[in-house]
């Protein structure tokens, strides 16, 4: 989910730190052309693979996108390797995020419902599972809570940003703990992940954060013209829900992340009231 931080403003990308024009247009024909075999593929095969075949596609597609734009993508710790029921539960940057996560392990993602009229994209989003949350309507949390209920029951992780919106990376919002609710519908696991941007000389990369009134073809071009970009992910220990009451392991998975992140949970919104919707 995507809404705007009008507190925040993206960091300009200084000029040592941008590639070239030959660069730059290298790597957004990659990326389309990534873009286009995902598409084929979504169309063409997809509708031919059992789940397990379609999320080692995902990832590949995903990790061959990431690489086109430039982007270096570092794991620490692990996704758990026990079958069971996990919901991934990650900060929120950038756009980029569900493709850096799909990288490093697919899962189906709930993700705000104007996505799906975005050209290309929301196709991409609809046919990798993801499952869309109507803001505007009143039954939205209620809706968007049975449909990942009924995935987590089905053995199929799930990931949302609990923040309900994008930050800069420097703080983390306080997490809406309905979200978090099918976890404790179905005893699932909730598994803390921190996405950090970088800059080539290892410091935090604020200049990839999604907020404020840039575009998203402002965004992309950001994106593209990093050099030296990497982005670690890191995977903490899950969270056992069973037996727990929906606030307490929100707050849990709050912790977590934040240390994962090294930064401090700032205040925001009541965490048991939905964000306001995007304007963009």
């Amino acid at each position: 989910m995507v809404a705007d931080i009008p507190s925040s403003t993206a960091v300009p990308v200084p000029a040592d730190q941008r590639v070239g024009a030959l660069a730059l247009g290298l790597r957004l024909g990659r990326g389309l052309a990534h873009v286009a075999l995902g598409a084929l593929l979504c169309a063409a095969v997809f509708p031919f693979l059992r789940p397990s075949r379609r999320a080692g596609v995902i990832r590949w597609w995903a990790r061959g996108f990431v690489a086109a734009l430039g982007i270096r993508v570092a794991v620490e710790g692990a996704w758990p390797s026990q079958p069971g029921r996990y919901l991934l539960a990650a900060n929120h940057v950038s756009w980029l995020d569900i493709f850096v996560i799909h990288s490093v392990h697919p899962v189906r993602f709930v993700s705000k419902s104007e996505v799906r009229s975005w050209p290309v994209a929301g196709f991409l989003a609809s046919r990798a599972g993801t499952l869309f949350l109507d803001r505007a309507r009143k039954r939205a949390t209620r809706d968007i809570g049975a449909q990942m209920l009924e995935a987590l029951e089905a053995g199929e992780a799930v990931g949302i940003f609990p923040e309900g919106t994008t930050s800069d990376g420097t703080v983390l919002l306080p997490f809406f703990s309905p979200l978090l609710q099918p976890a404790v519908g179905c005893a699932a696991e909730v598994v803390p992940t921190a996405i950090r941007y970088q800059r080539g000389d290892g410091e935090r990369n604020t200049a990839l954060a999604f907020i404020g009134e840039q575009t998203f073809l402002e965004s992309v071009l950001i994106t593209a013209r990093q050099r030296g970009l990497s982005v670690r992910v890191r995977f903490g220990v899950p969270i056992a829900s069973q037996g727990q009451q929906r606030r307490e392991l929100t707050r849990q998975a709050e912790r977590a992340v934040s240390e994962l992140l090294g930064v401090a949970v700032t205040p925001g919104w009541t965490p048991d009231v939905m964000p306001p919707p995007p304007s963009r």
